[in-house]
């Protein structure tokens, strides 16, 4: 049995369009006022650095008048309306489980517990896996990382993320390392070097990938 690791935003679903729409409605929605006055870019891009996690002291007082008023609130309700899906998405992961692969949602969490889960539930994804897990930082991501290996200790993985530097960490060789093309993020050189990497424009690449996988591991148990 194979199982599958896939990041949510960015890889399954496009969320940084619908981030810049939702940060921009919920402002008008919530503080007209502010549209046409010249503070509008301090609160745009300090409700951005809150749902990112990235906040400075410089914003905190914009952020207090952002709760205040429900513009974070308004964010958030927002949001799952506004993602969709990435092309061929839920139907990669729907042969995949097809072929009794088991797939797991493995993704970061959002600024507040739980959101994560509730994007997921409310864009109609939360079903589509076997089982949901996030992390918060890096050790987080590595601790829960080690502990789906010692569930699955001999199964294969793979793990598909738009975010390259997550896989610097992994040394795991019975993981295969696949890159989900983004114009959002980077690529990382070092990993090329690796045989256990590979990066693909379309979700429906992995689909050939799960048939060859042996031959990318180089044979497993």
């Amino acid at each position: 049995m194979t199982v599958y690791l896939f990041d949510f935003d960015g890889t399954l679903v496009d969320s940084n369009r619908a981030v810049e729409k939702a940060l921009q409605l919920a402002i008008e929605r919530t503080m007209p006022a502010v549209i046409e006055s010249n503070l509008y870019d301090d609160y745009y891009q300090a409700l951005f650095l809150f749902i990112t996690g990235n906040l400075t002291y410089h914003h905190l007082g914009v952020i207090h008048e952002l709760v205040a008023q429900g513009t974070i609130h308004e964010y958030y309700r927002l949001m799952p309306e506004l993602i969709r899906d990435l092309p061929n998405a839920r139907r990669t992961v729907r042969t995949l489980k097809r072929r009794g692969r088991t797939v797991i949602s493995f993704s970061g969490e959002h600024t507040y517990p739980g959101g994560k889960v509730i994007f997921l539930k409310k864009t109609n994804w939360y079903d589509e896996f076997d089982s949901i897990i996030t992390f918060r930082s890096t050790g987080d991501m590595l601790q829960k990382f080690e502990e789906i290996r010692k569930r699955y200790p001999d199964e294969p993985i793979v793990w598909v993320d738009d975010s390259p530097s997550r896989f610097t960490y992994i040394t795991d060789e019975n993981t295969l390392l696949v890159q989900k093309a983004s114009p959002y993020k980077h690529d990382v050189a070092i990993l090329f070097e690796r045989d256990n990497f590979v990066k693909i424009k379309n979700l429906r690449e992995l689909l050939e990938i799960d048939e060859e996988l042996e031959e990318f591991l180089g044979g497993f148990p």
